[in-house]
């Protein structure tokens, strides 16, 4: 079994590259095409015609703008299709802290909350009560899978090994209490 050294630079040039085409492109796209403030009355009125009720809401301005926004749904894709294949490459390294597992199931749930999610944000397009809330759901449901899927596992590991430290020999574990120890000193 070949050992494989990950040194810092292996992390962070791609990450630069990654988020280098991000900004590239979104500077891009604001320099050149920025979107515009567009505010859409609403067929109520009161008594001296005056409109009761409006939405307002950023709008592309053209073609391009949509052309912006693929380029960068799909550079993203990409990456997150590439993460995947790589985590499942991953799957079978056999590591104390090996997390390749658990970035798969991020991975794999952020794909479905996008696939999910996208069509969901474009039938409720218009109403922006329904796409406001289809979108904070999204953006939690993505969140709280990295979150849990990152820290929970970790938090488990930790417990198993006070528990294994606690009743190794050579501590006395007063009362229960986790995290108070008395060491026996030879004497």
């Amino acid at each position: 079994m070949q050992r494989i050294k990950v040194t810092v630079k292996d992390v962070i040039v791609p990450f630069l590259i990654l988020l280098g085409l991000n900004t590239i492109i979104l500077t891009c796209w604001t320099a050149i095409s920025p979107l515009k403030w567009e505010r859409v009355y609403t067929d109520a009125r009161d008594d001296f015609d005056r409109e009761l009720n409006s939405n307002g809401m950023c709008a592309l301005n053209s073609n391009k703008d949509i052309a912006y926004a693929v380029l960068l749904l799909i550079i993203n894709l990409a990456v997150l299709l590439l993460a995947n294949i790589q985590a499942y490459q991953a799957r079978s390294i056999a590591v104390e802290y090996s997390e390749s597992q658990y970035i798969a199931i991020i991975n794999a749930s952020i794909l479905q909350a996008g696939i999910i999610g996208g069509p969901l944000l474009v039938i409720a397009g218009d109403d922006p009560t329904a796409f406001v809330l289809v979108a904070v759901g999204g953006i939690f449901v993505i969140c709280m899978s990295i979150l849990f899927l990152i820290f929970i596992p970790k938090m488990k590991y930790l417990k198993k090994w006070k528990e294994t430290r606690m009743s190794s020999p050579g501590t006395i574990n007063l009362s229960g209490i986790e995290g108070i120890k008395v060491l026996n000193h030879p004497k």
